[in-house]
């Protein structure tokens, strides 16, 4: 039972990462499509399915590839490419030079004579690129309380690497059938968050990009003038109504208001207390609550696409984050 469900795990792994470098490349917006962050993207999902297949090997044939400097290749990998990876998207202007290459030696891990001491130590380096990721983007006390959707799937993502790290610190002392086991599901299980998170919330790259700038930026404000600015951006949504624009995003807007997206992030963060993303989404929402009461005939789903939410799913959800309950409770409840 437990090696089927590995199988499984193993091919839900590699399709999710040839579906995500293709969502990634074609798709997602606002995210970095310069060299090294399509390369390190490629890098890292590419690793973690060499891994998978690898450790495939073992279930169909029980071959120890532990003992393998071909699987040990991608083990060694894995955690500079997901710094890379890291740093290429979420701090696409920071700049890029041969000194970084220095965090490709991990993958000198593997000519150690004893790789029951190498690979704890890789997933130590592993475990140190998560503390550096969780403290870039979630650093700040006031962006815990900005990015609440994010932080819950983060928070998942840093447990499952927490109990990575235990399985890599055990390596020497367990059979390896434990090791490939839960590695392998652990791999499996971090796919599902990242597809469940990009279904459910479908700006989340775009708003942990906006959270690291936000963390590490200089004020971008200086020459703004805050209160008119802020004056002009509820203009546009409550007149102009730019949030029904389903493709509406951060650089559209700023444009509108002569800022520069950097402007406009840091603009609605002080003055509204959220990032963009989720501003736009508490306007299409509270558009959403005065149309339901207003035409209680018409169909919920209309509304909202009407709203500028482009999918059945990150309506609701967008809903259900912001009201606390759905459309349709929500129009009942006002009803009664």
């Amino acid at each position: 039972m437990i090696t089927t469900i590995s199988i499984i795990s193993i091919g839900f792994s590699v399709l999710s990462a040839a579906i995500l470098l293709i969502a990634y490349v074609f798709f997602l917006k606002n995210v970095s499509r310069k060299w090294y962050a399509l390369g390190s993207c490629a890098g890292l999902l590419i690793s973690l399915s060499a891994l998978q297949l690898w450790q495939l090997e073992y279930f169909l044939r029980g071959v120890d590839v532990l003992g393998l400097p071909e699987y040990r290749f991608w083990l060694f990998l894995a955690p500079p490419m997901f710094f890379f990876f890291s740093k290429a998207t979420l701090l696409p202007d920071a700049s890029t030079r041969p000194i970084h290459l220095l965090h490709l030696l991990p993958l000198l891990l593997n000519f150690l004579p004893h790789y029951e001491t190498a690979i704890p130590l890789n997933f130590m380096i592993g475990m140190g690129y998560c503390f550096w990721l969780s403290n870039l983007i979630f650093g700040r006390r006031d962006q815990r309380k900005r990015f609440k959707i994010e932080m819950f799937f983060f928070t998942l993502f840093s447990i499952t690497a927490l109990c990575v790290l235990g399985l890599g610190l055990s390596v020497p002392y367990i059979d390896h059938v434990y090791f490939y086991t839960f590695y392998t599901n652990s791999i499996g299980i971090s796919f599902a968050l990242v597809v469940a998170a990009l279904i459910v919330f479908p700006d989340l790259m775009m708003d942990l990009v906006e959270a690291a700038k936000l963390s590490y930026a200089a004020s971008t404000l200086k020459e703004v003038d805050i209160q008119a600015s802020a004056a002009k951006l509820e203009e546009l949504m409550k007149v102009s109504r730019l949030y029904q624009n389903e493709n509406l995003n951060l650089a559209m807007v700023a444009e509108a208001m002569d800022l520069t997206p950097h402007q406009l992030s840091e603009l609605v963060n002080r003055q509204f207390g959220v990032n963009f993303s989720r501003f736009i989404r508490e306007q299409r929402v509270n558009a959403v609550k005065v149309k339901l009461l207003k035409e209680p005939k018409a169909s919920v789903l209309s509304i909202g696409l009407e709203a500028g939410f482009a999918t059945q799913s990150s309506f609701y959800a967008a809903f259900s984050e912001i009201a606390g309950m759905s459309p349709g409770a929500y129009r009942k409840s006002m009803a009664e």
